[in-house]
């Protein structure tokens, strides 16, 4: 028999056994979707700060070649433009009541707050709004029409009980009638505000103040009106104005209108289904992007701690795998050794990861098709402050958590990185 060169039985022995790892020869081009939300208590960043460090993992990863699948921020032109109008029409009126010209100092606030509200969505900075209702109250009461003025107040005063009103300062007399004012909204019964989605889990801000996930019950609320704006895991944004009345329950809701593939598998996870509207959409996502492999799921509370349900769909196959279910805490301060386990396994088996799904199945059977959970909140009060989520704007880009957690003995096996 003829003998074979050493080199080559060594070569062939680390090729068979890397098939019977499941290794994959070639890089496997992977993306990763925003986590969505399955219960409305899930901290409101806590799915893209998920997602950018799962997202670090598998760009550290060998054998896998990471596609960013996050689609660039759209902004509404028409929206941005109004603002900037209403902000004009609030200069002008400062310069307008200066000269005394009262008339059309409320002409050009009224215009201006009418504007505020038509594009309340996209209104990032609240103060604006509070001060523009408190010169208008200013101009009401300096042409005598005075309930108009003490309306105008509230309004301004119930968007922020707290806040003091930089106009107060420029006149005892405005002063007093603040001080009043703010008395009296603090002092009145409040309302409740109801907020709902779909698909739910949409991080919600209330009047500036991120409060958590729809389906989302905020109490204590100030009669008046409120901004809400609730965004999407695919980054599409709902909102408008709520008018909340003393002791009422003042309920507002918004449906995506996306009918892009990754709106329309984020929205059948987030009601926990997997079916075929995930497959076809996952499909179209992997042909669009042209990867192997997209990585999904799904947050949930899980006692204390959150839960993720996470699953890959294989373009070559069409097939969803389920993952082995992470478990962390809700700071995530635990979850770099979940992600990177994460990352380990489809970095070995690739397209063979986890256990195959059939179509139809629930992303997490214990939950059942109406099992998302009611969050609740204080109007005013941002769960979770100082809890280590950085939590700021939810509708802000996650960034890529670079540094990753000390790991405890065998909860982390050796991944090698590219240079």
């Amino acid at each position: 028999m003829r003998s074979l060169p050493i080199a080559a039985v060594v070569l062939s022995a680390v090729s068979a056994f890397g098939a019977e790892e499941g290794a994959p020869a070639t890089p496997q081009k992977l993306g990763v979707l925003p986590f969505a939300s399955l219960s409305g208590d899930v901290p409101a960043r806590a799915g893209q700060k998920a997602t950018g460090m799962l997202s670090t993992e598998f760009k550290n990863a060998e054998g896998l070649q990471f596609v960013d699948l996050r689609k660039a921020g759209s902004t509404d032109f028409g929206a941005a433009d109004a603002l900037n109008d209403a902000r004009k029409d609030v200069e002008e009126a400062k310069g307008l009541r200066a000269k005394k010209k009262f008339r059309l100092a409320g002409e050009a606030l009224t215009k201006a707050v009418t504007a505020y509200k038509a594009n309340a969505v996209s209104v990032a900075d609240i103060a604006e709004v509070v001060d523009a209702y408190a010169l208008l109250a200013a101009v009401q009461y300096n042409t005598g029409r005075d309930e108009e003025g003490l309306q105008s107040l509230k309004t301004a005063l119930a968007f922020a009980p707290d806040r003091e009103l930089p106009l107060a300062a420029t006149s005892q007399l405005f002063a007093r009638v603040v001080t009043d004012t703010r008395k009296a909204v603090k002092d009145a019964p409040k309302g409740v505000l109801q907020l709902e989605t779909t698909p739910s889990g949409a991080a919600v801000v209330v009047d500036g103040v991120p409060l958590g996930n729809t389906p989302l019950q905020v109490k204590d609320v100030p009669p008046g009106l409120h901004f809400w704006r609730a965004t999407l895991a695919n980054g599409e944004q709902l909102g408008g104005v709520a008018e909340v009345q003393s002791g009422k329950t003042a309920k507002v809701s918004g449906v995506s209108t996306s009918k892009d593939p990754e709106s329309r598998l984020l929205s059948a996870v987030s009601q926990n289904r997997l079916d075929a509207e995930v497959v076809k959409a996952g499909q179209e996502i992997a042909t669009a992007a042209g990867v192997d492999l997209i990585v999904f799921g799904t947050l949930s509370k899980e006692g204390k701690n959150l839960a993720l349900d996470a699953f890959v769909f294989t373009a070559k196959s069409s097939e969803v795998r389920r993952l082995n279910r992470a478990a962390f805490d809700t700071e995530l301060l635990s979850a770099g050794v979940e992600f990177f386990n994460i990352a380990g396994t489809l970095s070995a088996k690739g397209a063979k990861s986890g256990d195959p799904v059939k179509v139809p199945s629930s992303v997490a059977p214990n939950l059942g098709p109406s099992g998302v959970k009611v969050a609740e909140a204080k109007y005013g009060v941002q769960p979770g402050r100082g809890d280590g989520l950085d939590i700021g704007e939810p509708d802000a880009p996650a960034k890529d958590e670079g540094n990753r957690k000390p790991l405890g003995d065998g909860k982390r096996s050796p991944l090698k990185k590219k240079p």
